[in-house]
């Protein structure tokens, strides 16, 4: 039974947690892309605001 709640709460523990990594992961590809869209596109002005 202590084995049971030890796995429970170690899953409760690390699902949030292995969300916000994915997220933060997603997040920070998405900030690499746009650096290297904006040094791509630096000669052309912005139209799409």
């Amino acid at each position: 039974m202590l084995e049971l709640l030890k796995s429970l709460a170690f899953a409760v523990i690390m699902v949030p947690v292995v969300m916000a990594v994915i997220l933060g992961l997603i997040w920070g590809l998405g900030e690499v892309f746009n650096l290297f869209s904006g040094i791509g596109h630096k000669d052309q002005p912005k139209q799409h605001r």
